[in-house]
């Protein structure tokens, strides 16, 4: 029997999930699909809309037959390290074939990827602080090779064979790239022609647009969802987090987070002083005024999440170098595959969480999981890494 892998974030899963579920296992050949998926928090740095034991069980009712936490320390990472992260835990789960989502699938990413490591490896351009990485990557990418790549599931997918490359994998797996459909990343209009992106679900979502407008861009399994569970409203507890946070450490504490450096936390500091009085706030207009020409958005919104985690460097340097098999959700395919399999998994597998877990290597999801009941309004939620069982489709 023979798995594909697939990387994603089901935030949520949609029917061009479902395309791409139904499209790997065609392409692959694979009996047995695979979702190695972002926990509570996703890569731009915000909370998931719903938890993610929810959208986990969400996949497996459409169809994935397994679904694998990628560890926080990855979820809330740029590119590279959050596909180094999916890709390991994936080796590690067995699988041979990777297809992901790209806007120009016919390009040869290993090949790609080979190029530009070399590129990268030797170039002075990315010694311009200046700008932010991706223009200097850009930049690098045209002089040498006349070409851009600067649409986000390419950018993930050169990230995939990087990975690869870097995990000395190429003869264990291969990457196969599908072509996107529908809507584009980003686009928040939805149209009955098009699979609609997560951005303009969620864009419906959380406008109290009416989801009779989701119809046709929702399985199932998400429908029941979105019917059973509220949508995340994060922003007002947020704000109230990080306002009281940085209001109540030194600067000198504020720049020993994770990434919180090199101007950052007294940038921070001003402008959540500047904002002070404010009981409430637009979130949106907050992060324009901390936004700089050096950072993008996403880099921002995860310095704050590493803030509110409390992360350290060397706390998310030694999380970086411990990933681990926790499945989240299963049908009987998926569990004859972690029946099978688990004796040769070369990564730890966690089933019942324990204190040990706790202490170790979930220590960071722990958090994050306390973090993610706090940003919600109902306080009775029951915790996110404790009393919990992997949800089994009969």
């Amino acid at each position: 029997m023979r798995a594909v892998g697939l990387i994603t974030e089901y935030n949520p899963f949609h029917a061009g999930h479902e395309y791409h579920l139904e499209q790997a296992k065609a392409m692959s050949g694979a009996e047995t699909a695979i979702a190695v998926m972002s926990g509570n928090f996703v890569q731009r740095g915000v909370p998931a809309m719903y938890d993610k034991w929810k959208r986990a069980q969400a996949a497996v009712q459409n169809g994935v037959d397994l679904v694998i936490e990628l560890p926080v320390a990855f979820s809330i990472q740029p590119g590279p390290f959050f596909a180094k992260g999916a890709v390991q835990i994936l080796l590690a789960a067995g699988v041979d074939t990777i297809v992901f989502g790209a806007e120009h699938a016919q390009w040869d990413f290993m090949k790609l990827a080979r190029t530009v490591r070399d590129v990268t490896t030797h170039s002075d351009e990315f010694h311009n602080y200046q700008t932010t990485y991706a223009s200097n990557f850009n930049t690098v990418l045209m002089d040498k090779l006349g070409v851009t790549i600067n649409e986000p599931n390419d950018l993930l997918g050169l990230s995939y064979a990087l990975a690869v490359l870097e995990l000395d994998a190429q003869d264990q797996v291969a990457l196969m790239p599908l072509q996107r459909q529908g809507s584009g990343y980003h686009a928040t209009q939805i149209s009955d022609e098009d699979f609609a992106s997560a951005s303009g679900i969620r864009h419906v979502l959380k406008n109290g647009l009416p989801k009779e407008k989701l119809s046709q861009q929702l399985p199932t399994g998400t429908q029941q969802l979105l019917m059973e569970a509220p949508f995340l409203d994060y922003e007002p507890n947020m704000w109230n987090l990080l306002h009281y946070k940085v209001l109540t450490t030194p600067v000198e504490q504020l720049e020993s987070i994770y990434q919180l450096n090199d101007g950052l936390a007294y940038r921070l500091l001003e402008t959540v002083e500047k904002n002070a009085e404010s009981k409430q706030i637009d979130w949106n207009v907050f992060m324009q005024q901390f936004k700089s020409k050096r950072y993008t958005y996403s880099r921002l919104q995860r310095s704050i999440l590493y803030l509110l985690l409390n992360v350290s460097e060397i706390e998310m340097k030694v999380a970086l170098k411990q990933p681990y098999i926790r499945p989240l959700a299963f049908n009987a395919n998926g569990q004859l595959w972690l029946k099978h399999g688990r004796k040769n998994f070369t990564l730890p597998i966690i089933g019942k969480v324990d204190q040990n877990n706790l202490k170790g290597l979930l220590k960071l999801d722990f958090r994050a999981g306390r973090l993610y009941n706090m940003l919600r309004s109902n306080s009775d939620e029951k915790p996110q890494d404790t009393k919990r069982q992997p949800y089994r489709k009969q």
